[in-house]
């Protein structure tokens, strides 16, 4: 017996203590006198138990509200239209000039569907609401974007010509910035070459002969500028440039008339 053991018993005022030293596990236990921890402490296994139970209930009492929400929610909404339903809605909408509305219709068609067969007449009828809004810059990228994704397709020279009209309707002035005529024109010259024989190249003609009139148009005006300050080497200069490039238009023939009067001044300059 421990040392310890033998001290305590061995004193008659600790007899008492003699019956609590017996228990049915291990020497030293307290039998049936020590109180069994409380389940329901923090670190006991009934405590976690309890716990968990009241977060799980907890959590699905509040998906349980969330599903009851939102499916009122659903009830309330409309379902949403189809793609075949979109299209008719969109093409109605662009034949009554609404062409907003349109173009909110082909749009949603292309992203609530996206693997549709109708996502192709959406696309081209985007651009053609872009533009009818004169949207330009918006039309032509989705113009590009449309001969990129469907070079075989139908509608394809169409939409390099609407294209190339979306820079020809952005042309300012001979005295302004000429690259939107440059773009059109290449548009226009790209489209004959590639779509030789389509009904759109023939209708481009007319619009190269505008947008080459239009840029001799710029350097004729350089041009006089060059003659009135009476930087005629400069004037020169510009008009080979317009003579040469442009020889078929109006402006070629204003050139050389203005171009033979600068000859005409620096002869007599040369003879003083």
């Amino acid at each position: 017996m421990p040392l310890w053991r033998q001290s305590i018993t061995s004193q008659p005022e600790n007899k008492w203590l003699k019956d609590r030293f017996r228990g049915p596990d291990f020497p030293g236990q307290l039998n049936g006198q020590v109180e069994k921890p409380q389940d329901t402490l923090p670190g006991t296994p009934n405590f976690f138990q309890g716990t968990m139970k009241s977060k799980i209930f907890s959590t699905l009492l509040l998906l349980f509200l969330c599903a009851l929400i939102g499916g009122c929610g659903l009830l309330g909404k409309k379902p949403e239209k189809t793609a075949p339903e979109l299209l008719v809605e969109g093409r109605e909408a662009f034949e009554n000039e609404k062409y907003r509305r349109a173009l909110e219709s082909f749009q949603r068609l292309r992203d609530w569907y996206p693997f549709s067969q109708h996502v192709t007449e959406a696309t081209i009828r985007i651009a053609d609401s872009h533009y009818a809004l004169k949207e330009y810059a918006e039309a032509a990228i989705v113009y590009a974007e449309f001969e990129r994704l469907h070079p075989n397709n139908a509608e394809t020279p169409r939409a390099v010509f609407q294209l190339a009209m979306c820079h020809f309707e952005r042309m300012d002035s001979v005295d302004r910035d000429q690259t939107a005529a440059r773009n059109a024109l290449y548009v226009f010259l790209r489209l004959q070459e590639d779509y030789p024989a389509s009904p759109y190249a023939e209708k481009a003609r007319e619009k190269i002969r505008a947008c080459r009139e239009s840029l001799a148009g710029a350097e004729l005006y350089v041009a006089r500028y060059y003659f009135r300050t009476k930087a005629f080497t400069a004037a020169q200069a510009r008009l080979q440039t317009l003579i040469n490039g442009y020889p078929e238009t109006p402006q070629a023939k204003e050139g050389k008339i203005l171009l033979e009067k600068i000859r005409q001044i620096l002869e007599k300059e040369d003879k003083k």
